[in-house]
């Protein structure tokens, strides 16, 4: 299979690992960090690629998304799909567009989803908080209107993955939210989560603590997740046409846009 990459960020090198690992063969890449939208017309029109990679901003993952998948190419987004719940809502209609959630690849998830299936409540502590430098803060992931903030570029992984694992929340509740920090509580039928999310400039502001009655489940003892190499599981979902299409991801989005809408309500 033949892959066209949308961003030449961070993330890049994780993508196209995955994709020589699997057998596929890189084939182009765009770099959007400058405003070059040469992905509207040479990447989209290229009838030597099946699958395009859409790895360019948080704001612009609709928008290519949906060009993409009308083109008749197989999609693979980077999360989130998208930064609102309507934006996702636009993209129900098309069954090839797939989106990046490699933590439910994790061996740990499938052991608390077999805890959950047996019965219980839970009680959770989930503190998601980040080291960024300063580099992070003068690219678009800086600008809040542009990556949706903190709970959609860092928090989402961990809100998608309370719901995979725990069920949809009844009550949510923002306590405190700023540009780099966001805390609160998420309850469902038999689970309360008391959650931070940030983005810190200092190394000594970051955890990652996902305390599931008192036991910690570590997802990422790394600087960023992405060194966890759950992409290639992504990819072979992806070749076997599994994923996390835009219905499954939806939830997530909807329970950030919640979040927000929470603070001060």
């Amino acid at each position: 299979m033949n892959f066209s990459l949308i961003g030449t960020g961070f993330i890049m090198p994780r993508h196209a690992e995955a994709i020589e690992a699997l057998g596929g063969k890189l084939i182009d890449a765009v770099n959007t960090a400058y405003g070059e939208d040469r992905w509207k017309t040479g990447v989209m029109d290229n009838p030597k690629t099946d699958c395009i990679v859409i790895l360019g901003p948080n704001d612009l993952h609709v928008p290519m998304a949906r060009a993409a998948a009308e083109a008749g190419k197989l999609v693979l987004c980077e999360k989130p799909l998208g930064i609102s719940a309507e934006s996702v809502k636009s993209l129900a209609g098309f069954d090839k567009i797939f989106t990046v959630m490699q933590l439910r690849h994790h061996p740990m998830v499938h052991d608390l989803r077999a805890q959950v299936a047996a019965g219980g409540t839970f009680e959770i502590d989930m503190n998601i908080s980040v080291y960024r430098d300063e580099k992070y803060f003068k690219t678009w992931k800086g600008d809040n209107k542009r990556s949706g903030g903190p709970l959609y570029n860092i928090g989402i992984h961990y809100f998608d993955l309370l719901q995979h694992i725990f069920g949809a929340p009844t009550k949510v509740t923002t306590t405190e939210l700023n540009d780099l920090v966001g805390k609160g509580v998420i309850e469902g039928d038999r689970y309360r989560c008391t959650w931070t999310v940030g983005i810190y400039r200092d190394r000594a502001g970051q955890q990652r603590r996902f305390v599931v009655n008192g036991k910690d489940y570590n997802f990422s003892s790394k600087d960023n997740l992405s060194y966890e190499n759950l992409h290639r599981l992504v990819y072979l979902d992806l070749l076997e046409g599994k994923g996390v299409r835009p219905a499954e991801t939806l939830p997530s989005v909807e329970l950030v846009d919640s979040l927000y809408a929470a603070y001060g309500a």
